[in-house]
């Protein structure tokens, strides 16, 4: 269950989204008054363990003792990374901004129905201009199946595709018409909006025409391997992928390109879980530029069933 609380301001609602206290763990994290002054501090602003000792005047390893205790019971979690005179700073925010503890499931009350589901302004920001003002433009981009391309190959990672336009129908007012093509059936007229591309270069030929532009790309000479311009690391994994957006070099004006994609089907399936269930992290751009919006993610089987169900960000 996916709780939110309803705040009445003046003639409007506000739904927020909350983090559900259901286990004796949570529960126990919000019964000590430091760890609520944590929890407090931390929905305003990203801090690291030293920011938080020096701003409360406690000491640091008390600090991170109470972090940690916090980030175990998934309350908070790390946002980014930051290199500090030779260390690494661990900038930790809150899972929710609001907590709720409920005693019983509720009864005879009316239900109320969300028209969609509500997303944070850096979420929205995120999805800027492929969704504005709630209304969904852009056309989503999938490889053939076929074998096409100058590698002459078979998309695998059309289907996930379909994941995210019910999650994209599910925060927008989708028009009744058709937003998702193969790549070729993409006209040059087309290459002019708005873009989501589903695939890496091997398989999409759309990404393969701007996979040099982006912050972080497939070097296809070497497995398509994902190399980042931003940290010049390397990744070789077959769960990894990539989320970039970037402005759309066919028509650089009003619109813009996402690219999720792997460097092979699974991390493709990464990506895409990475943007439905975590958006607002994708959202917080990249650990070593948080003025880029490109991520690398690597795909997890937590449940050890053999397929990809969560994700792990990587930059």
């Amino acid at each position: 269950m996916n709780p939110y609380v309803l705040f009445k301001r003046e003639d409007k609602y506000v739904v927020v989204p909350a983090k559900l206290l259901d286990e004796p763990n949570k529960i126990l994290a919000v019964a000590n008054p430091l760890r609520i002054k944590i929890l407090k501090i931390l929905a305003e602003q990203p801090m690291y363990s030293r920011q938080l000792a020096n701003f409360l005047k406690v000491d640091e390893q008390t600090i991170y003792y109470h972090v940690k205790f916090l980030e175990k019971a998934g309350l908070i979690k790390l946002q980014r990374r930051e290199e500090k005179k030779g260390a690494v700073a661990k900038y930790y925010t809150v899972e929710s901004p609001s907590l709720v503890f409920n005693l019983t499931e509720p009864k005879d009350v009316e239900e109320f129905i969300l028209p969609k589901v509500p997303l944070s302004e850096k979420a929205r920001n995120f999805l800027n201009p492929h969704l504005k003002n709630g209304d969904l433009d852009t056309l989503i981009i999938i490889g053939s199946p076929d074998s096409h391309g100058p590698y002459r190959s078979q998309a695998r990672d059309g289907h996930y595709a379909v994941d995210l336009a019910i999650f994209l129908g599910s925060i927008s007012r989708c028009e009744p018409n058709f937003i998702t093509r193969l790549d070729t059936e993409i006209r040059e007229s087309d290459l002019k909006r708005n873009l989501i591309l589903v695939g890496g270069p091997i398989v999409n030929t759309v990404t393969y025409k701007i996979n040099e532009n982006l912050p972080i790309y497939f070097d296809v000479s070497h497995q398509s391997r994902i190399v980042s311009k931003i940290s010049h690391k390397v990744y070789y994994e077959d769960e990894c992928g990539i989320i970039v957006k970037i402005s759309n070099p066919f028509n650089p004006d009003n619109t813009g390109i996402l690219v999720l994609a792997g460097k092979r089907y699974w991390g493709t399936r990464a990506a895409i879980i990475a943007v439905v269930k975590h958006l607002d992290e994708v959202a917080e751009n990249n650990f070593y530029n948080s003025d880029i919006p490109a991520r690398v993610v690597k795909g997890i089987d937590e449940d050890s069933d053999g397929i990809i169900d969560t994700v792990e960000f990587l930059e």
